[in-house]
């Protein structure tokens, strides 16, 4: 959640901005703050969320293309999906390692 003023972050249960920013530990000091949605209610300044957002984006696009000599470990493909040729290529000879196809969520109806 984006909190931009002094009541936004009374309503979201942040007494001051002296409480510290979860990524780079310092003062919360000014505006605009991001508020987690996960249970503990983390705050970061804006630029800290942005940051944390591009490393969980980088680890995740790393795990499913890791770079070489590391083997990639899952191939995604979303439900009904026809398998492509690179698809079953890398199944193929990703067999023996223990290479395995991820069926993506299909979106809840």
């Amino acid at each position: 959640m984006l909190i931009v003023n002094d009541e936004q972050r009374l309503r979201a249960g942040i007494g001051s901005l002296s409480k510290r920013c979860q990524y780079c530990c310092k003062a919360l000091a000014a505006y605009p703050l991001i508020l987690s949605d996960d249970a503990r209610l983390a705050v970061y300044h804006a630029a800290c969320a942005a940051a944390l957002a591009t490393e969980i984006l980088v680890d995740l696009y790393t795990f499913f293309s890791p770079p070489a000599p590391y083997q990639q470990l899952f191939v995604l493909t979303p439900p009904g999906a026809a398998p492509t040729q690179e698809t079953e290529t890398h199944l193929a000879h990703e067999g023996d390692r223990g290479a395995h196809r991820v069926p993506l969520a299909s979106p809840k109806e």
